[in-house]
């Protein structure tokens, strides 16, 4: 071999080492892809605890925000690329990944669990990790309201009624987008969950309850009543309703709104002093528990450092960092945390909310978020239609149709939506 061959090839060797070095040196970095927008509120939030505990053991977070989460997974999974950690819209989508196999089954470990999530063909193994909540059984109103609060579903009624003179009673608007109608089935739901009870409620969210049901129908026909109690069943109020974005809902001159705690700055944002009650009971169930909206996250590679960030997120310290970064608006699904000190006085609304979730003795998970997307995308177009014109003597006719969309649908369903507060 020639010397200038030698050195040639001592240089490429030299180079190759150096570079194995950088690699093997380098950064390991977590990809995480949810729904909310980068430069959001809730995206800051969430990056700032994400990166402090990435720093801290020797990593990095690429975060991507984006509204379409569902869509840009698909395209990511499908190009061979897919996020270490993803949030998509509802336990339903991951519980689709689930079922195909894309999707690395999490253990206790990763969360107690009260967070995990289960699938219903095999209920022991957990396919994600609740991250955080919302209390959805719950009515906003003013501060300045004089009536107390209504304690059963007859006394709301009464009161709807009675507010029709000065204000329109409800603040109700459907529009969202590709999502529009999820506001009117939150109502259903709730209706559902406190009129017959959990057991009902579970077995209607796992579709094992017909849509034809008398529990079902008599959820729909409780919340037409409502409608044309408050003086809502008009065409001009039904336009209203449909055309309306539902975070514009509290512009109107309305007294009081069905709404999850992530409404809290709506409401303030509205000029108003707001303050809530929790959704009334009917003659049944004394017990049935609060709806709650999740937050639901998978793991999508089996990297240790998105596995070790995924622990951290869910943990009490995680969970409570998390909070001071959103100055109390950010609600968990723990309830181990010390509440007055993350959460403030009993007189602060975020401490109440926390407060009603922590102590609730079911927390039943947003039923349309876990039907598969197939009955979900049909229930909140129901909603829709029902809306158009909400005669109660058009609801068979509705259920009909959602019971034959239910029939057809036989993967994707879960298990245990509501669960104990642990």
């Amino acid at each position: 071999m020639s010397p200038r061959r030698a050195i040639v090839l001592l240089v490429v060797t030299a180079l190759a080492l150096a570079g194995c070095g950088a690699i093997a040196g380098a950064r390991a970095k977590v990809a995480i892809l949810a729904s909310w927008a980068v430069g959001s509120g809730e995206a800051e939030q969430f990056t700032r605890v994400a990166a402090a505990f990435a720093a801290a053991n020797g990593f990095d977070i690429d975060y991507q925000g984006v509204r379409e989460v569902n869509s840009v997974l698909r395209v990511e999974l499908a190009s061979g690329s897919p996020p270490d950690i993803a949030m998509p819209s509802s336990p339903a989508v991951l519980a689709a990944y689930a079922e195909s196999g894309k999707l690395v089954l999490l253990d206790g470990d990763t969360a107690p669990r009260g967070q995990l999530l289960f699938g219903r063909r095999d209920p022991g193994r957990a396919y994600g990790v609740v991250l955080k909540t919302s209390l959805k059984s719950m009515v906003w109103r003013d501060a300045s309201a004089t009536s107390a609060p209504p304690k059963t579903w007859d006394e709301l009624v009464a009161l709807s009624r009675a507010l029709r003179a000065g204000r329109t009673p409800w603040c109700v608007a459907v529009e969202s987008g590709a999502q529009s109608g999820w506001p009117g089935t939150d109502w259903i739901e709730d209706i559902l969950l406190h009129q017959s009870g959990p057991t009902a409620y579970q077995a209607w969210a796992t579709g094992q309850l017909p849509w034809t049901s008398p529990e079902v129908r008599s959820a729909w026909t409780a919340w037409s009543r409502l409608l044309a109690e408050s003086g809502m069943a008009s065409p001009a109020a039904a336009r209203r309703m449909l055309l309306t974005t539902w975070s514009d809902a509290v512009k109107g001159a309305c007294a009081m709104e069905h709404q999850g705690s992530f409404a809290r700055d709506i409401w303030r944002g509205a000029s108003r002093d707001p303050s809530f009650f929790m959704f009334p009971s009917f003659s049944g169930p004394p017990d049935a528990g609060v709806a709650v909206g999740v937050d639901v996250a998978g793991l999508f590679t089996d990297k240790p450092e998105a596995r070790a960030l995924l622990r951290h997120l869910a943990s009490r310290s995680g969970q409570e960092a998390w909070i001071r970064e959103a100055g109390g608006g950010f609600f968990s699904p723990r309830t181990d945390l010390d509440r007055a000190a993350v959460y403030g006085p009993p007189s602060a609304i975020e401490r109440q909310i926390a407060d009603h979730l922590a102590i609730a003795t079911r927390r039943c998970v947003d039923a349309s978020d876990f039907m598969p997307a197939t009955v979900a995308d049909a229930f909140s177009a129901a909603v829709l239609e029902f809306l158009s014109d909400p005669d109660a003597a058009r609801i068979p006719g509705l259920l009909r149709g959602l019971e034959q969309v239910r029939a057809s649908v036989t993967t994707g369903w879960l298990a245990d939506p509501c669960t104990a507060p642990r």
